[in-house]
């Protein structure tokens, strides 16, 4: 690539333990006809052969760059690496053990200038591990997207987070969109790097905060491979707790429609926080801990309650019946 090209895309590659998918995830994102496009891979100093492996790539392709934290950060921390290193109009992420479809990028780029769009999101598709071409199913396949596009704002986005919207599960947070580089630093935008868990809702949820136009069209060719071991949607207390005090943190910014959302975001998301930091507590028997997770707004502390009330009555329903 000349030193001269104006790249349209750079392609953000956070990769930790991907060997067996990171050519996958790489070359889909070099098969983009009549798009400029740069790959930057940054190794999370992962413990197998994920940094050979991209260095590899990097050696095989000139607009392929490899990179590596050197201490495991996260894929916030990895992805702030590779913004630093970004020349695209456009970023967006993909993550190391998903594709993209050949042509995805021009269509979204075109569709991006055409609505001057600082986010451009696309509906993704979610396969499963194993048979990634096989069945596919829409993430949010929400009523109003059709064959066109249309614009959310923080307010639309916070619901569009959580499971009630339109019948479907919460997940716009999970979308890989491009984004306006310039957008990101104009205002110093970056991934948190103590977030594990939310990071993309965080960073889109702050741009929208900032002013930032963000559109949602129909899947351009995006797939989300989905893990067996994925599929339990499990966190620790410690990433939960990260998130629930970034939502706390644009509640108390925010003024206006979009206040009330994310404070229904901040309550749903503290219950799922107390619950598991309660279950750690009591695994540790830590009196003190359990009494401080009951510290919470009456909804949360409610849940906790009836969470223990079906706990206990789960575990003497097994206890009856061994007994039978």
């Amino acid at each position: 690539m000349a030193e001269t090209t104006q790249i349209d895309v750079s392609v953000i590659v956070a990769a930790y333990k991907c060997v067996a998918t990171l050519d996958r995830a790489v070359l889909s994102a070099l098969d983009q006809p009549g798009v400029v496009v740069e790959v930057i891979i940054v190794d999370d100093a992962s413990p197998d052969d994920t940094l050979d492996a991209a260095r590899k790539l990097a050696d095989e392709h000139d607009n392929v760059i490899a990179l590596t934290t050197g201490v495991n950060k996260g894929p916030s921390g990895a992805r702030n690496m590779a913004l630093e290193m970004a020349q695209g109009t456009y970023v967006t992420v993909l993550d190391s053990d998903d594709f993209m479809e050949a042509g995805r990028l021009a269509r979204l780029l075109e569709k991006a200038r055409a609505l001057q769009a600082t986010i451009l999101a696309d509906d993704l598709y979610k396969v499963i591990e194993g048979d990634e071409y096989g069945p596919r199913t829409r993430l949010l396949e929400l009523p109003k997207l059709g064959s066109d596009s249309f614009a959310i704002d923080l307010a639309e986005f916070v619901r569009g987070n959580m499971t009630t919207y339109n019948g479907a599960r919460g997940e716009m947070g999970f979308l890989k969109p491009l984004i306006a580089r310039d957008f990101l630093e104009a205002h110093g935008l970056r991934y948190h790097e103590n977030m594990r868990l939310g990071e993309d809702f965080a960073l889109y949820a702050e741009a929208l905060a900032l002013g930032a136009k963000f559109h949602i069209v129909p899947p351009a060719g995006y797939f989300a491979v989905v893990r067996p071991e994925s599929l339990s949607g499990s966190h620790g207390a410690k990433d939960l707790g990260a998130l629930a005090h970034r939502i706390a943190v644009l509640r108390d910014a925010m003024t206006g429609p979009a206040r009330e959302p994310l404070q229904a975001l901040w309550i749903d998301t503290m219950k799922r926080y107390s619950w598991v930091r309660l279950i750690d507590a009591v695994k540790a028997k830590d009196i003190a801990e359990i009494m401080a997770c009951f510290n919470a707004p009456p909804s949360v502390s409610f849940h906790l309650i009836s969470c223990l009330g079906e706990q206990f009555v789960l575990r003497t329903s097994r206890l009856l019946g061994r007994n039978t």
